[in-house]
């Protein structure tokens, strides 16, 4: 058994595996529309996946010839993976914020040299040390995580109505987690789907990429994205990854007070120092010593560190030293 069940107020739940992850899956939602079924975000892109998207709809009395459109909550590869394949096999139409567009076209471009070179440019930018751009260039895969063949090919925009059978799907612009993200609101019954804004039981990633300081406020993004969804009074929230959430807005104040304390930790350990943004990921808190952490996961560490460095210089509380190469900063009082 796959693990597919109906959940109430006509959505249909179905877990796609996600292969040598952690996560393990990403939950896919299902609801009756005029003309078939309309998923919530489509799943990893390999067999695997495949195979438990095709048996969990199965399961539910359905086949992936009914699927009418995918609505994608943003670009990552364990929700757009599969969308080609849902595509070829129904014809279906496949929707993303468009401010997602071109990070997913980015995403499932070919891993090349050229994309190496950028990525440790980037990381040089970041003051990241010789023996971290190496360990980086030796893990670094050279394939793309998601196809060009599940690029969208409908544009979502905020408060738009998606139908459903007697009923429709509002779409809730949040960025932050990306730049494009959106959640689903089904006002009959009062449920969101959360995408990777909210989770009940883990931190999603907010995460500034171009070194040193990129222009986007992506924690920024992030708070007010939280907020605007702490306003909509929601009794029930289905995330993509892990248990229901019990009160979407209690759960969204709990990653603001989280992202506050790693702000002011942060302000903290700069003390009197003069830091690159590597340095800044290396004083943060994470779930291991700096050390023991991964390449791969030191990039979406340095990431993380670098929003939330951006964030103390959009509130002056940290500003960029003139002249500095790489970029450092310091604690302005």
């Amino acid at each position: 058994m796959n693990g597919a069940a109906a959940i109430g107020d006509g959505i249909f739940q179905i877990p796609v595996p996600i292969t040598n992850n952690p996560l393990g899956n990403t939950l896919v939602y299902a609801m009756e529309s005029p003309n078939g079924l309309i998923l919530v975000d489509a799943g990893w892109g390999d067999d695997n996946g495949w195979q438990g998207l095709n048996a969990g709809l199965a399961e539910i009395g359905h086949s992936v010839t009914d699927i009418e459109g995918v609505v994608v909550t943003h670009f990552h590869p364990d929700h757009t993976g599969l969308c080609g394949r849902v595509r070829e096999a129904s014809g279906a139409w496949i929707a993303m914020h468009e401010d997602d567009h071109d990070l997913f076209n980015k995403m499932a471009t070919t891993r090349d040299e050229d994309w190496l070179t950028y990525q440790l440019d980037n990381m040089t930018k970041a003051g990241a040390p010789e023996a971290d751009r190496e360990a980086f260039r030796h893990s670094a895969g050279s394939e793309a995580p998601a196809s060009i063949d599940s690029a969208p090919d409908r544009i979502l925009s905020d408060n738009e109505i998606i139908a459903l059978t007697g009923r429709g799907l509002q779409v809730v612009y949040t960025p932050g987690h990306t730049p494009g993200h959106v959640c689903f609101y089904l006002d009959d019954a009062n449920v969101m789907f959360t995408g990777d804004h909210v989770l009940q039981k883990t931190t999603p990633h907010v995460g500034n990429f171009t070194y040193p300081l990129e222009e986007r406020d992506a924690l920024a993004d992030f708070f007010a994205s939280l907020r605007r969804v702490q306003t909509m009074d929601i009794t029930r929230g289905l995330g993509a990854h892990g248990i229901p959430i019990d009160s979407v807005g209690g759960r969204a104040g709990e990653l603001i007070e989280h992202h506050e304390e790693r702000l002011d930790h942060l302000l903290e350990a700069f003390a009197d120092q003069k830091l690159t943004v590597w340095d800044v990921a290396a004083k943060m808190k994470w779930y291991k010593p700096w050390s023991e952490i991964s390449p791969m996961g030191k990039t979406m560490a340095l990431s993380e560190g670098a929003a939330h460095l951006r964030h103390l210089v959009a509130r002056e509380q940290v500003s960029q030293v003139p002249d500095t190469d790489p970029a450092l900063f310091i604690r302005t009082y």
